[in-house]
């Protein structure tokens, strides 16, 4: 089950929602919290039933190994090493072993065969909130959790496949504190304001982005530059919208039911350096980083070549994250060089003009998607050689035609339409629209929480224009990470 689907839009939200709200202002914030958890395992049972085990399993190991954090901290040590290994081991079999044993057969020139594995849902989300948990625990927090406490926290249907990362001090309190009180009408427009905008984002914005991008990393020997170049943007576009579209609907769901969920997106696309574009990119993923890696490695206290070295540590990791590829990685490193490159030069980066700034960030950025989007590093190389051959021309018509209107050609005929012209100016519409959006949307610290009638207005015509363009909408591309 996903958002972007009829059963969740007219069932399993609005029943969640009722059912959490009617038992809360009864008093009976246990059941309230217990109807909660079986939600949430229905949902992500929705997607796999062979994955809730999985789920299952990690919540009650690590539940009870935060409990001994706790009661031995004499023994916290090997205890936090046990549940490192645990988390980790988890998830580097589901997610990299096959990545291992391919990497192994070209080292050797073994041939090792491949698993069948599926990788279960959100499993790098769930997996990292509970190692934040548990280093937590051993650093002395007293977390004094129930289990069904810590089950929802973990299991919340909102955030379980795809974040935001949040953090257990951010949830769990709030889900006690709603005990005995009803819905708030203040963050019920919110939370309907950021859903409705969230799955705009996602259906329409994103769903028009993604056929092109689709189509041009699948025919890329029919590329000229003008075409390669208007690939790579409408992937750019597609991953924002996409991912931003998400945790727009989480965070909205989350507050419908009264909790509020960390920010993971502030204008990234307006950022004059990419120190910028990643304060303001996937923030919960990147403050995990800070917290539990960066800063234990020393951070940037330990003098300027430790400290780059530290930072292409994090970006590595952060690459190897989000898939089991070594395009991943080279991605994740092209942003680390560009960090420390921006470390290195401190002040000097200062002088260039604002426009200058963002227009190279914004293209670096550009660049580095390539990578997160191609097959294989090589596949990446062939684009930018693309790319480079300056082989301009017009837009191919495959690409074009991704962004047609939904219609029959028969009908375009009767009504005169030139289809290839019309699919052009949508293309263009769209992404002239896209950017405007992305440069012209304001900070998380300047936005109004305020719902006037004109905003009810526009949620309701985006929340109707998604729901009937539903059919065929594609899964959320950080589902697979």
């Amino acid at each position: 089950m996903s958002f972007q689907s009829y059963s969740f839009l007219f069932v399993l939200l609005p029943g969640a929602v009722a059912g959490w709200w009617l038992l809360n202002r009864g008093g009976h914030g246990r059941l309230a919290q217990g109807f909660l958890l079986a939600v949430s395992l229905f949902f992500y049972a929705a997607g796999n039933p062979a994955f809730l085990p999985i789920l299952c399993g990690s919540i009650l190991v690590n539940f009870f190994l935060g409990r001994a954090l706790g009661r031995w901290p004499a023994r916290r040590k090997p205890l936090l090493v046990l549940g490192l290994l645990a988390n980790l081991g988890v998830l580097g079999y589901f997610k990299y072993m096959n990545f291992f044993l391919e990497n192994l057969n070209w080292l050797f020139g073994t041939s090792l065969g491949g698993l069948s594995l599926l990788l279960p849902l959100g499993i790098s989300f769930f997996t990292f909130q509970q190692i934040a948990y548990l280093v937590d625990r051993y650093r002395g927090d007293p977390a004094d959790y129930t289990l069904l406490e810590y089950a929802c926290f973990v299991s919340f249907f909102p955030c379980v496949t795809s974040g935001p990362i949040a953090f257990h001090d951010e949830v769990i309190p709030q889900l006690r504190a709603k005990q005995g009180t009803g819905p708030s009408a203040q963050l019920m427009a919110e939370g309907l304001w950021l859903f409705s905008l969230g799955l705009w984002k996602k259906v329409i914005v994103a769903g028009a982005f993604g056929g092109g991008a689709d189509w041009g990393y699948a025919n890329l020997s029919a590329l000229n530059s003008t075409t390669a170049l208007a690939v790579v943007l409408s992937y750019t576009l597609q991953l924002y919208f996409d991912f931003s579209g998400y945790t727009d609907m989480a965070r909205g769901i989350g507050k419908l039911l009264g909790i509020t969920l960390p920010e993971n997106f502030d204008v990234p696309y307006q950022a004059l350096t990419i120190r910028g574009f990643w304060q303001g990119w996937h923030i919960t993923m990147t403050r995990f980083f800070t917290r539990y890696l960066y800063i234990p490695l020393g951070g940037s206290r330990r003098g300027t070549g430790r400290t780059c070295v530290n930072t292409m540590i994090i970006f590595l990791a952060s690459g190897l994250w989000h898939g089991a590829d070594w395009s991943f990685v080279f991605w994740g490193g092209l942003h680390g060089i560009a960090m420390v490159a921006e470390r290195l030069l401190g002040s000097r980066l200062e002088r260039l003009h604002p426009v200058l700034s963002w227009a190279l960030t914004f293209a670096y950025v550009n660049f580095c998607w390539i990578f997160f989007r191609a097959a294989s590093i090589g596949e990446g190389l062939s684009l930018c050689r693309v790319l480079a051959r300056c082989d301009f021309g017009p837009l191919a018509n495959g690409f074009t035609d991704q962004f047609q209107l939904a219609m029959p050609a028969w009908l375009g005929r009767e009504l005169g339409l030139d289809l290839p012209r019309l699919a052009l100016g949508m293309f263009l519409l769209f992404t002239v629209g896209a950017l405007v959006f992305c440069l012209q949307e304001k900070p998380a610290a300047q936005r109004s929480k305020t719902m006037t009638g004109r905003k009810g207005l526009l949620a309701g015509v985006l929340l109707f224009w998604s729901v009937i363009s539903l059919t065929g909408a594609a899964q959320f591309i950080y589902s697979n990470f």
